[in-house]
């Protein structure tokens, strides 16, 4: 706490100026922990915004899952489709400009959504659900932009080594921090306002207002922080000459060569990029929609749901606080894709303990020994998840040319983005809860063949460092 008001402090009040250029001077620890705390604020408030927007989709779609399938649908193939080209014109423009057009897309999507929220009583449910499924359209595309430019692009031209590492490191945290403690706050929004008489026809609507104005609020903080660093070492973060600079363009417009830099990119990127987005064709979240559904369809109660995807958040964020530890036990950085290799084939052997347990359960609901098991592997798969996805992080911003850096980011985004949408569609194809068990199996096939694929780079190539 008493850190992060230094950091405010020096964003607001700037000690120090480069008598050059009369920037700001910062130390790299203090642009470290203000990209951090951007990073924070963000991600709080955005997990809080996912978390209540399905349930609010319910009634525009009342009785159906209509609407939250459609919403879901939608932003992922606007990501699959869409990342790689912004990826592209991120690499070609002004960097300031890419977070700038990312965060104030967020920030405008959510306060149009919260709009159309407070007009649903006057309008039609269709027009209502497309309008907000326009706007988290654009929120999803801006969070992609602002995240693949802050961490494929400014943290490793602010950071270099062991800071770069541990940058990564806490931000992955933090994304599973807030992964669990986002809908903890949008859920008690949701029980106060359910609880409280505020003359409301819909309860729901005010914990999704009040958490949409505080995700809107939350944008204008990162983008001062962000725009703060970007003052202090736009020498570091602006690598193109002034001539090089793409200074018009539609980001949206499809840009030429996205695909083609990524496929043609040496050092075996493409396999990195296909074993981690492998590793999203699954079922096998404790937090994912199918597996919660499943669960609940079995008669498993909602306190145990809950402790399974707390659990799975906490367990998470072990795997990245003590992958650095693993490594130096290890041997050093020297084999850290020999840990990375370890993790993620203890996840793949966590995935098929997963469906040798599910394989034997009884089909009566409620808990039994090998739903038990079944559970624990499933929760204990994340600690190698998340420490290999921070691996691969390392690994690519070691390797990708620096010129391609957002583009091989929003391709990776795209590639999960895909995977993601096959899930969906295995997941309405098999939507029986007696067919539960195909998806069960597919997915730990599907993890499996990312651990093979990982394993098959490691083996046909070695890294190097770009000069």
């Amino acid at each position: 706490f008493f850190e992060s008001l230094g950091v405010l402090g020096i964003v607001l009040f700037p000690r120090a100026m480069d008598p050059l250029l009369g920037t700001p001077v910062l130390s790299d620890v203090q642009l470290r922990r203000m990209l951090l705390i951007s990073h924070g604020i963000t991600r709080l408030g955005t997990q809080g915004w996912l978390f209540i927007a399905p349930l609010v989709l319910l009634r525009f779609t009342p009785g159906h899952l209509l609407g939250p399938a459609v919403w879901g649908l939608s932003t992922m193939l606007a990501t699959a489709a869409l990342s790689p080209g912004l990826g592209k014109w991120a690499d070609v423009s002004d960097r300031k400009k890419v977070v700038t057009l990312g965060v104030s897309s967020q920030a405008l999507a959510v306060l149009g959504s919260t709009a159309v929220l407070l007009a649903a009583d006057t309008m039609p449910a269709l027009p209502c659900l497309l309008t907000f499924v326009a706007f988290s359209v654009v929120e999803k595309l801006g969070t992609t932009l602002s995240d693949v430019s802050v961490k494929r692009e400014w943290a490793p031209r602010l950071f270099t080594g062991e800071l770069l590492e541990s940058t990564n490191s806490v931000m992955s945290q933090i994304d599973l921090v807030t992964e669990m403690l986002g809908p903890f706050g949008a859920g008690l929004l949701l029980t106060w306002a359910q609880m409280s008489e505020l003359g409301f026809a819909h309860p729901i609507d005010v914990g999704f207002i009040a958490v949409g104005l505080l995700n809107v609020l939350s944008f204008g903080p990162q983008l001062i922080l962000l725009q703060k660093i970007y003052a202090a070492r736009a020498h570091q973060l602006q690598p193109l000459r002034s001539d090089e600079v793409k200074q018009k363009g539609n980001p949206l417009l499809p840009q030429t060569g996205a695909w083609s830099a990524w496929w043609q990119h040496p050092c075996g990127i493409q396999f990195l990029s296909l074993s981690y987005s492998l590793l999203y064709l699954t079922v096998l979240s404790p937090h994912g929609a199918f597996l919660t559904a499943w669960l609940a369809e079995h008669r498993v109660p909602s306190w145990q749901l809950s402790l399974f995807r707390g659990a799975g958040a906490l367990v998470g964020v072990l795997g990245v606080r003590y992958r650095k530890q693993l490594v130096e036990c290890a041997g050093g950085e020297a084999a850290s894709r020999g840990v990375d290799a370890g993790c993620v084939t203890w996840l793949a052997g966590m995935a098929l303990v997963a469906y040798g347990a599910f394989s034997s359960a009884p089909t009566t609901g409620g808990i039994s020994g090998p739903i038990l098991v079944f559970m624990a592997a499933v929760v204990l798969a994340r600690p190698g998840l998340y420490a290999f996805e921070l691996g691969v992080l390392n690994t690519e911003q070691e390797l990708a040319d620096e010129q391609h850096r957002s583009t091989i980011g929003a391709v990776d985004s795209a590639l999960t983005s895909f995977a993601t949408l096959i899930m969906y569609g295995s997941g309405i194809v098999f939507g029986k809860p007696a067919q539960f068990g195909v998806l069960v199996a597919f997915s730990a096939l599907f993890v499996s063949a990312g651990a093979l694929v990982y394993l098959a780079w490691l083996a046909l190539y070695h890294s190097h460092r770009h000069s």
